[in-house]
This record gives C-alpha cells, structure tokens and sequence, in this order.
C-alpha cells in the first residue's frame, strides 16, 4: 500500500523524492478534501488488484486542472473502494465477515476512518490496533508470536 501512496504523490507533483518512510503518503493525506466524493475505479482479475485505471484518471484529472486536495481525496477514496471490494470478494469465497485492518498505511486517519465507516456499512466487524502500533512493530511482534509458537510446536 505503501508504494501505491508514493506513487500517487509524484504523479500529481506533491512528493516525488522522501527524505523519510511515509513522507509522500502523510503530505497527500494532509492534502486531502474531507468533503470530496468522488473516486477512481481499480481492476481486479483472479484475486489481484490492478491499479491502472486510477492511473489513468487521476493523471487525466490533473491534466485537466483539478485541485491536489479534490486528486488526494479522490485516490483516498479510490483505496476505500478498493478495500471494500476485496473484502466483499473475501466475504463471498469464504464467508468471512471480520476485516482486520493492519499494517502502516492503516496510521493514515483519513483511509482508517473512511474505510472502517465503509466496511461497517457493508456489514463487517472490523478489526483495528489499540494495543500494539499499526505499522513494523505490529509486524515484528506477529513474527515473533509465530517463531515462539513454531518453536514450542517443535520441541
């Protein structure tokens, strides 16, 4: 998700070099339209998302002179969507209805709290860190859960 936020950045020119992990994504965060609806649709094809087409219309939506709050909101928007549909997708093949939200992107309050809105009105419970961080931390702590938990199994 990470790269997908800095590529984003340097398409519409508000970040195209990071002097720190996550700069780009905080700066077009920061940027982004509370009040913007809209967004751009991503692909997907046996189970992989294709980001093209939000390529596609937010370059074309910068072209033609939209703001980079309405261009931020709108790819915000678009990763919401997105998440959602692979969720829905999920839920269908096994029947799950819990999304866990994890990872570092999930720091980024604007997608948090838009996504879990979104997934909760789609009939999910949702899942998200009020113990251990969002981000590495998070995932070193499951890494060392699962190296205790193989080293047990194995002794």
């Amino acid at each position: 998700m990470g790269r997908l936020f800095d590529a984003a950045s340097a398409l519409i020119g508000v970040r195209q070099t990071a002097t720190y992990e996550g700069q780009a994504a905080i700066e077009l965060e920061a940027l982004a339209d509370p009040d913007e609806p809209g967004c751009y649709p991503f692909d997907s094809l046996d189970g992989l998302v294709d980001p093209a087409p939000v390529w596609q219309a937010l370059i074309s939506d910068w072209r033609h002179g939209a703001s980079l709050p309405v261009l931020s909101a709108r790819f915000h928007n678009s990763v919401v969507q997105m998440i959602v549909d692979v969720c829905k997708t999920i839920q269908q093949k096994e029947g799950v209805n819990t999304a866990a939200l994890s990872g570092g992107v999930w720091q980024n309050r604007y997608l948090l709290e838009r996504s879990c809105q979104a997934l909760e009105k789609a009939g999910f419970k949702v899942l998200i860190h009020h113990q251990v961080p969002a981000n590495d931390g998070c995932i070193a702590l499951g890494q060392a859960i699962i190296a205790a938990q193989t080293a047990s199994t194995n002794h």
